[in-house]
C-alpha cells in the first residue's frame, strides 16, 4: 500500500494555515485582554469564527482525501480536490478577516471560499460513492 503522499502534503500545509489563524487569534486575545468567556471586539470574534470554521471543515475533508488517495483514486484528482479545498479555506479567512473590515464590506472573499470549500467536500463524498460502486461491481 502507498504511502498517501499528497494528502500528507495538503495535510501539513492546512497545518500552517491552521497555526496562523491561531496565532492571529492569540494576538487580540492578547491585546485585548479577553479571556475565553469574554467575546471581545467584532474583530476578534471574527479571528474566532475563521479559526472556527477552519477546524469545521478541514479534518473530515483530509479524511476523505486520505481514503481516496488509499483506495488508488487518480493523484491528479486528489490534488485538485486539495489544493481547491487550501484556496478556499484561505479564501474564507481572509474574507472573513480582511473583506468584511472594509468599507464597505466585501463578501466575496467568504462566498468565494465556502464554494471552494464545499466542492471538494462534495467531489470527494461522490467519488468515494462512485469509487465504492465500481470496486463491487468489477
Amino acid at each position: 500500500m502507498a504511502l498517501p503522499l499528497v494528502t500528507l502534503l495538503i495535510a501539513a500545509t492546512l497545518v500552517a494555515v491552521y497555526l496562523v489563524l491561531t496565532i492571529h487569534v492569540i494576538r487580540l486575545r492578547r491585546r485585548e485582554h479577553a479571556e475565553v468567556t469574554i467575546t471581545g471586539s467584532t474583530e476578534l470574534q471574527r479571528a474566532i469564527r475563521a479559526h472556527s470554521n477552519f477546524m469545521e471543515y478541514t479534518p473530515l475533508f483530509l479524511i476523505m482525501l486520505a481514503l481516496l488517495e488509499l483506495s488508488d483514486s487518480y493523484l491528479w484528482w486528489i490534488s485538485g480536490l486539495g489544493l481547491a479545498f487550501l484556496i478556499g479555506r484561505i479564501s474564507h479567512a481572509y474574507g472573513l478577516l480582511v473583506g468584511e473590515n472594509s468599507t464597505p464590506p466585501v463578501f466575496k472573499g467568504r462566498v468565494f471560499g465556502m464554494m471552494l470549500t464545499l466542492i471538494p467536500l462534495t467531489a470527494s463524498a461522490l467519488s468515494a460513492v462512485v469509487l465504492v460502486a465500481w470496486v463491487l461491481v468489477h
